[in-house]
């Protein structure tokens, strides 16, 4: 018979055991899941229910609150042990879900899969979620670029009256930070996504992020700028950031302000900062775009770099 009920917590840690490695085929131990357990971030709400079968552990269905501004929504994720599929478990899980979310005051839920998660997109399916967003990690091995086959107008550019800076070279500008942070928020608007609402990081979080912390690089944030009386102007930005093994950077956020576009400032950008890569002796570049954003993944294809399996983002109303 089955039954669903919420998790109890260490009491139940043997029976997720053992259903956790029925899915991925590992030896998890009590020890993991408790830390698990332990480090689970403690400002935002979540529940867990489970579905037993003859008394065991057979599923679990875990919804975890999303940040601000996004409070009214639930990250989903639903796993039952494969020797117990079709048989309604998993139907069961989101259905006791979706009533103790609603009850809550819930509006989405939300599931994230990989797009060759064929078996897992189909039951989302079934289960009333629609794919909404659909975003590509890509990678770039720098030991196959070529730079000399991209073609960049230098000469109009210079006509425009820009030039190009790192961070470095700007950062001790008197209100560099302000200024920089303000083209971030103007060009995160400018971003494709499925939201209306725009949550950009705090002034503080962005300038930790850029400046302070372990993968900040600002020889790698490339600028284009222009030499005004009062200082620079800053046009447009592509930012690198070291990863935690060090041989590979991330590339964020890439953008021009909307006047100044039509120059090539974004390719002149995405250039200088592989340009700046290769010479400091980095393998590659990573990045994720959403298919939704045509320019950057056509910038992107143009300098060679590799477009991995897409990452999918699924949502039900409650």
């Amino acid at each position: 018979m089955l039954s669903i009920r919420a998790f109890e917590g260490e009491a139940d840690l043997e029976g997720l055991v053992w259903l956790e490695n029925a899915l991925h085929g590992s030896q998890v131990s009590i020890d993991e899941l408790r830390f698990r357990l332990q480090t689970r971030a403690s400002d935002l709400a979540w529940v867990r229910l489970l579905a037993l079968w003859d008394w065991r552990i057979v599923g679990a269905i875990d919804a975890t609150q999303k940040p601000y501004p996004w409070m009214d929504r639930a990250e989903v994720t639903v796993s039952v042990r494969p020797d117990h599929r079709r048989l309604g478990i998993g139907r069961a899980l989101v259905s006791a879900l979706e009533a103790h979310l609603h009850g809550l005051g819930g509006q989405l839920m939300l599931a994230y899969t990989g797009e060759f998660d064929v078996d897992y997109n189909h039951f989302l399916w079934r289960m009333g979620f629609v794919e909404i967003f659909r975003g590509y990690p890509q990678y770039l091995p720098l030991r196959s670029v070529n730079l000399e086959q991209i073609r960049v107008d230098w000469g109009r550019i210079a006509a425009a009256g820009v030039e190009f800076r790192t961070l470095s070279e700007v950062r001790f500008e008197w209100d560099c930070a302000a200024k920089l942070y303000d083209l971030y928020v103007l060009l995160e608007a400018d971003v494709p996504r499925v939201d209306q609402v725009i949550a950009p990081k705090s002034f503080e979080e962005f300038c930790a992020d850029i400046f302070d912390s372990p993968s900040s690089l600002p020889d790698g944030v490339m600028l284009a700028v222009r030499v005004r009386d009062w200082g620079m102007e800053y046009l447009g930005c592509n930012i690198l950031y070291r990863d935690d093994a060090g041989q590979v950077l991330h590339n964020g956020l890439t953008g021009v302000k909307r006047d100044l576009r039509g120059l090539g400032l974004a390719l002149a950008l995405k250039y200088k900062g592989i340009e700046y890569a290769i010479q400091a002796g980095y393998a590659g570049i990573t990045t994720f775009n959403a298919s939704a954003n045509h320019a950057i993944l056509a910038l992107n294809q143009k300098f060679g770099f590799e477009r991995h399996a897409a990452t999918l983002e699924w949502r039900k109303a409650l």
